[in-house]
């Protein structure tokens, strides 16, 4: 019986952005550097809320606060090139939800790099947990991992 799990492909994100990678983002052993793989993340993430959730991260009632994140590194990205990264909704809650991440190296099926991030909605003024907003939640839905 086999432990090993499935790579992610491209096909498994409903949204995804094109990323350029910078010369500033090698490391010395000519790969990207491991806290880039979070910024490419934070950037579909960024891109996401504020293009199909229509969210105003600036000035919005609600906002989002980071509770979790993780990457496995699966294969060094390096520049120079184009990264594809990719966003699905594999949990909902109330006031939560987890995204699936990946990273693709340009013209690769399977991901270089995978992880998830937990954010929880909050009233921007008390900082409490609130219910995602149904527009979002309408967003998030059709953008949901398939079984």
């Amino acid at each position: 019986m086999s432990h090993k799990k499935e790579i992610s492909r491209q096909a498994d994100y409903p949204f995804k952005v094109e990323i350029q990678t910078r010369w500033s983002d090698n490391d010395m052993f000519g790969h990207l550097n491991n806290v880039i793989y979070q910024r490419f993340f934070e950037h579909v993430v960024v891109a996401f809320l504020n293009g199909p959730c229509a969210m105003d991260l600036l000035n919005a009632p609600v906002i989002t606060f980071a509770a979790e994140s993780q990457c496995r590194f699966l294969r060094p990205l390096s520049y120079p090139g184009q990264v594809v990264a990719g966003i699905r909704i594999d949990h909902m809650g109330r006031t939560s939800a987890r995204y699936g991440l990946a990273l693709f190296e340009e013209g690769q099926d399977e991901a270089a790099a995978e992880g998830h991030w937990v954010h929880v909605f909050v009233d921007r003024t008390s900082q409490k947990p609130v219910p995602i907003p149904d527009t979002v939640r309408a967003v998030f839905d059709a953008h949901r991992r398939s079984p």
